[in-house]
């Protein structure tokens, strides 16, 4: 259960000295030690913190983590093109391959010197690409982690990691990385942000830049592994002279000196923490105006975040809390209505967030949260549909499936997972499987009273679900074979593409293509498909991989038309020549009326529709 809130005003009378008291060299005794608990997640509704209060949690919190041995670290007048594939219309999201007025962008790291490139080709009256002069990118700026591109205005996010540098070192000695945020407009630099944290994810609306990043304090001369009451005291000793400036991450606005990102009262703790307790887990939003990005907003959550969904209007993020009764996603809301989020409330559900791609197991309706999720049980994990609304500081559970009324409107038998979800309108769909898919199709047109409709068992699963349009569902996975016992034979599988008529209750399995030996990376990497919608017809390019005893993965792109009556077909197939270098995760697609441009690695293949399989040229 959620805990009452803790009056702020008790924290703030006991100040950080008498709970962080010193002692003199010729104490032996170790009652003196800072008796910190260590990191504890929560569910309880956040409280606008200060100074004293965030300074105290994140020391005891970087304490407690270094006596813990152990621990580990598309404009009016261009053709429509198929643009990147988004969770939520209307909130674009950073990829590695952009389109924009008539310029292909294209980032990735050079395999033989690591460093990342980022290359440009304009698109010519014939449809042929033309390269590009080279864009200056900054020094600090080592990997792009991904693009936005809008009307001449280029964004760039990166950080400044060549590997993964950190993941070796102790907990005191782990290194920050740095966010990086180039801006480009009409192909000259503008603006370059640097920001503490790493960079968990981003979003753009139309008026800003969303980044979430995650952020570590560090106080310099910290041992990372304190475990004799010597280095206990030093630590204790360390901390209690470092100022919350030292603590909290800076930001740089075109190599000008480091400035706080934010103050303590922009931050959120836990509404019921002790005295005693700490964290040293944070958690940044920040806000970069798109007409004035270097003027950043931001606000930090001090605890454990998982993940997050956004929706237009609303940032939400969410973590796992394990209590003695069993694991909760806490949900924490944000506004993104002022000029920086603004926290609005709380809410915990029994269970975990769990699928291959989670980022669709959430969804906004309605001034309501939506979410799927899972509870461990004796016979397997049971699944879950949650809805909350927010009262006050709180989100409350308003309905559920199953629930009392509903006993038997079930998700998924016994034993299975959910593999895919897909929130559309007034439906959901889910697919479980261990045996066999069961397509489940919800009722969510009122989000208090949801219902189980229909449910559809086929062979194998669909792992990413797509709704080409409101009667037409796509689903991409794998289909199974299983031994005598029952148990499936991985290795035997097959890339399976479903179509289902969802305009009943019950979906009905339109038509289905199977691909022996092959998997699609678009089981788990939505960004892999390409879909543009043009007279009638949905024109669908999914990358494909199999792998060579001798070459290894051997990429290529299937080519797919879905009639809007519901009739499926495969048009053809593109083939690259073989690169070594080149990995089915990083391919993406681009078409643009009868063109394809299909890049693999740093190299793009230009083909048109109706001829897939000859490759018209290769830049």
């Amino acid at each position: 259960m959620m805990r009452t809130l803790y009056s702020l005003a008790v924290l703030v009378s006991t100040t950080i000295l008498s709970a962080c008291g010193g002692s003199s060299d010729n104490d032996n005794t170790t009652t003196d030690l800072w008796q910190v608990s260590t990191d504890k997640s929560s569910t309880a509704s956040l409280t606008q913190t200060n100074a004293p209060t965030l300074t105290q949690y994140m020391k005891f919190g970087l304490y407690a983590q270094t006596t813990s041995v152990g621990e580990e670290n598309p404009t009016p007048t261009q053709p429509a093109d198929s643009g990147t594939n988004l969770i939520t219309p209307g909130v674009d999201e950073a990829d590695r391959v952009k389109f924009s007025d008539r310029i292909l962008y294209v980032s990735g790291k050079d395999a033989d010197t690591g460093n990342p490139y980022l290359k440009r080709w304009f698109r010519e009256a014939d449809s042929g690409l033309t390269a590009m002069a080279a864009l200056p990118l900054a020094d600090p700026l080592k990997r792009i982690k991904g693009l936005y591109v809008d009307e001449g205005q280029l964004t760039v996010l990166g950080d400044d990691q060549q590997d993964y540098i950190g993941l070796l070192t102790t907990p005191a000695e782990s290194v920050n990385s740095r966010t990086v945020v180039q801006l480009f407009e009409q192909g000259n630099a503008v603006y370059q942000l640097e920001l503490d944290g790493a960079l968990l994810d981003s979003r753009r609306t139309d008026d800003a830049l969303w980044l979430v990043s995650r952020y570590r304090p560090h106080a310099a001369g910290l041992l990372g592994y304190a475990a004799t009451e010597a280095d206990k005291r030093h630590n204790m000793a360390v901390l209690q002279a470092a100022s919350l400036a030292e603590l909290l991450p800076k930001r740089r606005v075109n190599n000008a000196e480091a400035e706080p990102m934010f103050s303590a009262d922009q931050c959120y703790l836990p509404a019921d923490i002790q005295n005693n307790e700490g964290s040293s887990n944070m958690v940044v939003i920040t806000r970069l105006s798109t007409s004035a990005p270097y003027q950043t907003q931001s606000a930090c959550v001090v605890g454990e975040i998982t993940d997050f969904y956004m929706s237009a209007q609303h940032l939400y993020l969410h973590g796992l809390v394990l209590e003695q009764t069993g694991a909760q996603t806490v949900v924490h809301k944000f506004s993104l209505e002022d000029s920086a989020a603004s926290y609005q409330a709380t809410g915990a559900v029994d269970g975990q967030i769990a699928a291959s791609q989670t980022d669709f197991m959430l969804y906004e309706k309605d001034q309501t949260l939506l979410l799927f999720n899972s509870v461990s049980g004796e016979e397997g994990p049971m699944h879950r549909l949650w809805v909350l609304q927010q009262e006050g500081d709180t989100l409350n559970t308003v309905a559920q499936l199953p629930n009392q009324q509903y006993p038997n409107e079930v998700i998924g038998k016994p034993g299975e997972a959910i593999y895919g979800v897909r929130f559309t309108g007034d439906r959901a769909y889910v697919v479980t499987f261990e045996r066999t898919d069961p397509l489940y199709t919800f009722d969510i047109s009122n989000t208090l009273q949801p219902r189980v409709i229909g449910a559809l068992e086929i062979p194998g699963y669909s792992a990413y679900l797509h709704s080409v349009t409101d009667d037409l569902l796509w689903g991409l996975g794998q289909n199974i074979t299983f031994e005598e016992q029952g148990e499936p034979v991985w290795n035997s599988a097959s890339a399976k593409i479903a179509l289902f008529d969802v305009s009943a209750d019950d979906a009905v399995l339109q038509d289905d293509l199977l691909f022996s030996g092959q998997y699609s990376p678009l089981e788990y990497q939505h960004h892999s498909l390409a879909a543009l919608h043009q007279s009638g017809t949905t024109r669908m390019a999914v990358p494909l991989s199999r792998f060579d005893d001798e070459l290894g993965e051997m990429v290529s792109l299937l080519l797919l038309e879905v009639a809007d009556n519901g009739v499926m077909q495969k048009v053809g197939e593109l083939i690259p020549e073989y690169n070594q270098r080149a990995n089915s995760w990083e391919a993406r697609t681009v078409l643009i009326e009868d063109d394809i441009y299909f890049v693999l690695g740093d190299t793009v293949y230009h083909s048109v529709w109706q001829q897939p399989d000859q490759i018209a040229a290769q830049y």
